[in-house]
C-alpha cells in the first residue's frame, strides 16, 4: 500500500490515453541512464485532501463536480489506496515518487477555492506521482537505489524527474510486486 501522504483522502488521476510525459520520460531516461531505467513508467496527478471533510464521499463529489481535477473526457482516477490493486502484473517491484512544486499556486488556488464551497476541507496538495516499475529480481533496495537516481536531477545527464532546487521529492512506501 502506498503511503498516506496526509490524516485526510488522496487520489490519483492519469489519462486514458497513454501518457506523453511518462512516455517521453521513459524514452529519454533509456538513453541518458539505461542501467537505472525502469521497465515502465506511469505518471498520475496527485491531489491529497486534508481536514475532518476529507472523506471518500466529500472527495467524490468534488471530483464530480470540478472537471478541471478531473475531466471525464480524457482522465480516469481512483483514490490513492486503491493503486495497490491490479499492480503485480509482470512481476514487477514499484516505486512511488511523490514530486511536489515548492512554489505551488495549484494547491493554493484549489485550497481557496474549495475551503469557500466545502468549508470541511483543510488546504489541498496537488503533486505529480510518478510510479516506477522495476524488474522483480532486483532487491528492493536496488530498485529504490535506482529510483533516486533517475528521479532526482543533480546534473545534466543524472536524473529527470524532479529539480530539488524547487521541488520536494518523497520516496512513499514501496507498492511492491
Amino acid at each position: 500500500m502506498i503511503g498516506r501522504t496526509s490524516g485526510g483522502t488522496a487520489i490519483a488521476v492519469s489519462l486514458k490515453a497513454p501518457d506523453p510525459a511518462a512516455v517521453t520520460a521513459r524514452s529519454t531516461l533509456a538513453r541518458i541512464s539505461p542501467v537505472c531505467c525502469p521497465s515502465v513508467i506511469l505518471r498520475y496527478d496527485h491531489w491529497d485532501f486534508t481536514g475532518e471533510g476529507a472523506t471518500e464521499e466529500s472527495v467524490t463529489g468534488v471530483v464530480r463536480h470540478y472537471t478541471d481535477i478531473v475531466n471525464p473526457n480524457k482522465q480516469k482516477w481512483c483514490f490513492e489506496s486503491e493503486l495497490d490493486a491490479g499492480n503485480s502484473e509482470g512481476g514487477l517491484l514499484w516505486v512511488p515518487v511523490l514530486v511536489t512544486d515548492m512554489v505551488d499556486s495549484v494547491s493554493e488556488n484549489w485550497s481557496n477555492i474549495l475551503g469557500r464551497s466545502h468549508p470541511g476541507l483543510g488546504p489541498v496538495r496537488y503533486s505529480v506521482l510518478w510510479r516506477l516499475g522495476y524488474d522483480g529480481s532486483f532487491s528492493e533496495q536496488e530498485a529504490e537505489s535506482m529510483a533516486m537516481e533517475v528521479s532526482v536531477a543533480t546534473h545534466r545527464r543524472k536524473g529527470l524527474l524532479a529539480n530539488p532546487v524547487s521541488q520536494e521529492i518523497r520516496f512513499l512506501r514501496r507498492i511492491g510486486t
